[in-house]
């Protein structure tokens, strides 16, 4: 009985046979083997880009192996599967084209290139050094590296909620020394973290 091939050059890496799951498997195996050509074809075609059609066709036939109760209920499995690898297909460039990507690419791009100013850098300076060393740490990951407070206590192993505590602490450092040199600016409140 053939088994299951990966497409060289996907997300899954380089070809190989892929283990059967389940006896229903069978009847996806034997799909595969009459319609991945002509599912790549299609992905290759709307997608425009060699890798990225093999990542969809290989995500068409995972998902058809995951909804066998559908595939089998199908009129024709062909048409299934085709009708699967466009919509999938389309999916991904509706997501490829979504206008806040290149927003958020622009931004992106933006705050690299124009980096802190010099009046900004004192202002982090002194509202860094307004709280003690952990919450600066972890400050500094959040707000200026960007990352989750989950990253943030995998990166330092510490517990999520020690991480939320030290955020606390830095906003609430910083909205002492903001609030004594600026008395009319009004802060958001610290329990309001995301």
């Amino acid at each position: 009985m053939a088994r299951l091939e990966v497409i060289a050059g996907g997300r899954a890496g380089p070809a190989g046979p892929l283990p059967a799951a389940s006896p229903a498997a069978g009847l996806v195996e034997e799909l595969y083997r009459r319609h991945a050509a002509g599912v790549l074809a299609r992905c290759r075609y709307l997608l425009r880009d060699e890798e990225g059609a093999r990542d969809a066709a290989q995500e068409v036939f995972v998902r058809a192996l995951r909804a066998l109760p559908e595939l089998r209920a199908a009129a024709s499995p062909t048409a299934y599967l085709m009708t699967a690898a466009t919509h999938h297909c389309l999916n991904v460039l509706r997501a490829s084209r979504a206008a806040w990507q290149d927003e958020l690419a622009r931004l992106a791009q933006e705050r690299r290139s124009a980096g802190i100013l010099p009046e900004s850098r004192e202002l982090v300076r002194v509202l860094l050094g307004a709280a003690p060393a952990e919450a600066q740490e972890v400050a500094v990951l959040y707000f200026v590296d960007e990352l989750t407070q989950a990253e943030i206590a995998e990166a330092t192993g510490r517990s999520l909620p020690t991480v939320r505590k030290r955020l606390r602490e830095f906003l609430g450092a910083a909205r002492g020394a903001l609030r004594e040199a600026f008395p009319d600016l009004s802060l958001p409140d610290p329990e309001e973290l995301p």
